[in-house]
């Protein structure tokens, strides 16, 4: 292979895919292909990269009144001391329970934004059982988005209260 064949391609932070939450890292392949794009074609093995990233929150506020509402200042992306980006979608988990704090994480669901209203439960669960009364205090964890959803990455992390009266 002639070194005047060689092509660079850089991808944009922008292109990466979502942030692999259990590794805490990317995932990425890439695909070769002739430059007639008929005759040959290969895919790479997959590739992981540490993007070595530091996530700079902000503050988090909980009231409740009927309903409690969650709103937090939008995550830094950061590469030393290089801003590489606001983090724009966020993974909500939210634990009801009584004053022992007893009780099952849920996930509520993946948001673009930087609130989320919660509506009260009449009912909460603690091991999968109904508790059949309704909740007291919630516990809420803000996490960045990763694939697949999951609270087992204390590095996506980013906002976790302590317990909250409703």
């Amino acid at each position: 292979m002639a070194i005047e064949n060689i092509k660079k391609v850089r991808v944009d932070q922008t292109s990466l895919p979502t942030i692999n939450s259990v590794t805490e890292k990317y995932d990425v392949r890439y695909r070769i292909i002739s430059e007639d794009k008929n005759r040959t074609s290969h895919w790479s093995p997959i590739i992981t990269i540490d993007p070595q990233y530091t996530y700079v929150p902000g503050n988090i506020t909980i009231v409740s009144s009927g309903i409690t509402t969650v709103a937090w200042d939008t995550v830094t992306i950061k590469i030393g001391t290089q801003v590489i980006r606001q983090a724009q979608d966020y993974d909500i988990w939210v634990k009801w329970s009584k004053a022992a704090g007893l009780g099952d994480w849920n996930y509520v669901q993946r948001i673009s934004g930087n609130s989320i209203n919660l509506v009260h439960p009449t009912t909460f669960y603690i091991n999968g059982v109904d508790q059949t009364q309704a909740p007291n205090r919630v516990t809420i964890e803000v996490y960045l988005k990763g694939e697949p959803i999951s609270r087992d990455s204390s590095n996506l992390l980013v906002y976790s209260p302590a317990m909250h009266t409703i």
